[in-house]
């Protein structure tokens, strides 16, 4: 009989088998979802994650070892099953990418009352659908590597089982792991040393691990030019707001129909006024402000508009430049380009290293990785403090070393080559 024919589950199955099979194990994790929630990930921290992959790891054993000849078995253990299983995994990968997604700590309120929420794509790794049918292709694959093991071994079986292997092993371990996962946010002032760190909870956490911060550096870009609403603060042309970034004094540009000359720039200034006065002087102190004096010409104004802008900071006020009735020359906040914190680390274990630590430039301390998080944005670029993120993973060693045997693996197949042909007299 074909096997378009043939009717379902009948033997011998095959994909339409397969995909109903890992959808009807889906359907049960949407079922659970619904039912129970998300998966509290805290409930199944060491030892517990070690306990439950060691009962996994046995159990399939132990279905191989019994039950390895059964049809079931054979048919989970082949591409059948293990095509429709990546493929609805793959599913849920795409959603978890698209979906916006929130710590299981989250405000409430931000995803309540949500179709997403309620089937867990919120929170797509810790929800029932994502955790079941990952254990399912974990499954599948533990038996596929272990029937292998039963055929005539040859030299060329080194790809899979590296392949295989590699890859149960990165599953596991990244499920396993994901309890474990410490995220910590810890806030230093310069000069001082700080060991305390807060959870997504908000609660204290102290470690063995101390960071000093021994100085912050923010860098700017150059300040820049735009004209505004005067009342609502709207950038011009409302369509396509122009902005003119400061290069030198002398420059001119044309900013939504208006003309600006550059007549002095002052990158550390100090305002002083009161109801009559207004002076801008160079002054190198905490709080000081980038200021340009700019002359405003346009089509049938009276007399140019001259004056200072400045974005102002925590100390000073922004100042702005009146062109008319409607309209004004402003300066916005400067873009930061990079902002670096020089740090000291120290442990119990008697680790001392000194190091710079930048956005996307962490600093790996024994077990923590060490993220630049943020800093004083009141203050800026004067902020004395620096907060960091410290990341704890202990999957890692396990992901990264699944990672490595898949790699080998590919290299080695690739390598190695295509098994030769069989011969038309080995085939007879």
């Amino acid at each position: 009989m074909s096997n378009s024919s043939r009717k379902i589950w009948e033997q011998p199955w095959g994909y339409q088998e397969g995909f109903i099979a890992a959808t009807g194990i889906l359907l049960a994790g949407v079922l659970l979802q619904i039912t129970l929630g998300s998966i509290e990930l805290s409930l199944f921290a060491t030892p517990v994650n070690t306990i439950i992959g060691a009962l996994f790891v046995v159990g399939l054993l132990i279905v191989y070892l019994f039950f390895r000849k059964r049809k079931i078995i054979r048919w989970l253990s082949g591409v059948y099953a293990t095509i429709p299983a990546i493929a609805i995994i793959i599913f849920l990968c795409i959603i978890l990418g698209i979906v916006p997604q929130f710590t299981q700590t989250a405000s409430p309120h931000i995803h309540t009352q949500n179709i997403f929420s309620l089937l867990g794509w919120h929170q797509m790794t810790s929800s029932w659908p994502f955790v079941i049918m990952c254990y399912y292709l974990l499954f599948i694959l533990g038996l596929a590597t272990l029937r292998r093991t039963g055929r005539k071994q040859s030299w060329r079986d080194i790809g899979f089982y590296l392949n295989h292997l590699g890859l149960f092993i990165a599953l596991l371990g990244g499920l396993m792991g994901s309890a474990d996962l410490e995220r910590l946010t810890m806030t230093v002032s310069e000069g001082q040393v700080e060991w305390r760190a807060n959870n997504r909870d908000g609660d204290i956490v102290e470690l063995s691990l101390a960071i000093q911060l021994d100085g912050f550096r923010i860098e700017e870009y150059e300040p820049r030019l735009v004209v505004i609403e005067t009342v609502s603060g709207k950038m011009l042309p409302s369509s396509k707001p122009e902005n003119y970034m400061f290069k030198e004094v002398g420059n001119s540009t044309s900013l939504a129909g208006v003309t600006v000359e550059v007549l002095d720039y002052l990158p550390n200034a100090a305002i002083f006024r009161d109801s009559t006065f207004m002076n801008i002087v160079p002054m190198l102190m905490d709080g000081a402000t980038s200021a340009i004096k700019a002359r405003v010409t346009k089509p049938g104004m009276d007399a140019p508009a001259e004056g200072w802008v400045s974005n102002g900071s925590y100390l000073f006020p922004h100042l702005f430049l009146e062109i008319d009735e409607l309209t004004s020359l402003a300066m916005p906040p400067q873009e930061v380009k990079k902002y670096s914190s020089f740090v000291t680390v120290y442990s119990e274990k008697g680790l001392n290293k000194e190091a710079i630590i930048e956005v996307n430039k962490p600093l790996r301390a024994e077990e923590w990785v060490i993220y630049q998080y943020s800093y004083d944005d009141y203050k800026g670029r004067y902020s004395d403090t620096s907060t960091f993120e410290l990341v704890r993973d202990p999957s890692l060693k396990f992901v990264y070393t699944g990672i490595f045997m898949l790699l080998v693996g590919a290299i080695f197949i690739f390598v190695a080559g295509p098994k030769k042909s069989e011969s038309k007299t080995e085939k007879l």
